[in-house]
């Protein structure tokens, strides 16, 4: 390959360790994040299916990242015209793995949202919105993965310059068409649960609370739309990789993080015994110690369902990573008997 002086002068550049670092830093960051998930969903009632596919995101994460770590061995981080054809081929190879389990860890991070949202949102038709839009995921998800098995036929010629054979064209505006469609799926996911919260009988201090946990995934969506600056490919491809390969492991383990911190009220508790309550009527309030006996602690709210229209719903909520239910009563001749009980006890 002919280079020109400037190319020459740059060879020596690498960003080899970087990309190793950051990818071996956000690894051992989800392993962690999950681990303390495991660690406080098993001391409080055990693990549920959303559990299950948080653990099956993180494998796929670790795959990734591990893949991309491998991509270091032939090339990334370094300039294109100081690899050879041969370790191109090794490079490429890797790079196909690493979009494969990107996509499928993208995929079990979203189910474990709406496996969250359906554990803890009991409203009975709220549970079939999370029903329908999990089946879109799967759907999209197997989509995704015929796309990138077909990317060429056969599939070694995705790779390899080398083998004739025939590639989906276009591919830079398909990956443009997933990244936004990713980014839409994230902000509906987010808003799922908000008209629920906002419909239970709170404080307003603590429904601003409860929307800030259930709106941890808008930093998901934040990492995933600067990643689209970076979705266009340039010449120097190994060299400019490092940066989308990065943001691409972040993307995941933003929403790795974003489904776990839910689940730490354990940990909260226990921290709450070390440092000095906080004042009374504050709207860290509403996290609750009732996991300390393992006794099971109820508060009744009521919740409107907006989606039957009907004026009250009767359900039982689970608070997640706790024994905490709150319980809507939807009972209306209950209540009037209650304001009448209440009337007569005032005269």
């Amino acid at each position: 390959m002919n280079i020109t002086a400037e190319q020459a002068a740059r060879s020596y550049e690498s960003e080899s360790e970087l990309m190793v670092g950051v990818a071996s830093g956000l690894i051992a960051l989800g392993i962690l994040l999950v681990a303390m998930r495991l660690r406080c969903r098993l001391a409080v009632k055990g693990l549920g299916l959303d559990d299950i596919f948080i653990v099956f995101a993180l494998a796929c994460f670790i795959a990734c990242g591990s893949s991309m770590i491998a991509m270091t061995f032939y090339g990334l981080g370094k300039h294109v015209w100081t690899l050879s054809p041969k370790t191109m081929v090794f490079y490429g190879r890797c790079f196909w793995l690493s979009i494969l389990f990107y996509g499928i860890a993208i995929y079990a991070v979203k189910m474990a949202f709406l496996l969250q949202y359906y554990r803890i949102m009991s409203v009975t038709n709220m549970r079939w919105v999370y029903i329908g839009f999990m089946a879109v995921m799967t759907l999209w998800c197997v989509c995704q993965l015929f796309v990138v098995c077909l990317l060429c036929i056969p599939l070694e010629a995705a790779w390899d310059p080398s083998i004739e054979g025939k590639c989906i064209k276009h591919q830079t505006t398909m990956w443009y068409v997933n990244g936004i469609l990713h980014i839409i799926f994230d902000f509906a996911i987010i808003v799922m649960p908000l008209p629920i919260v906002w419909k239970l009988n709170l404080p307003r201090s603590q429904k601003f609370l409860l929307s800030g946990i259930f709106g941890l995934g808008i930093f998901t969506v934040a990492i995933a739309i600067l990643r689209l600056k970076w979705l266009t490919p340039e010449p120097d491809v190994s060299w400019w990789n490092v940066t989308p390969a990065s943001w691409s492991l972040a993307e995941i383990v933003s929403g790795i993080a974003c489904a776990c911190l839910p689940t730490y009220k354990p940990l909260l508790v226990k921290l709450k015994t070390w440092i000095p309550r906080v004042r009374k009527g504050d709207s860290t309030d509403c996290i609750q110690d009732q996991v300390v006996t393992g006794d099971t602690d109820t508060t009744l709210v009521e919740m409107q369902d907006i989606f039957a229209g009907q004026p009250k719903v009767s359900e039982n909520v689970p608070i997640y990573g706790t024994q905490t239910s709150i319980s809507a009563d939807m009972n209306m001749e209950a209540g009037s008997e209650f304001k009448k009980t209440k009337r007569g006890l005032s005269r």
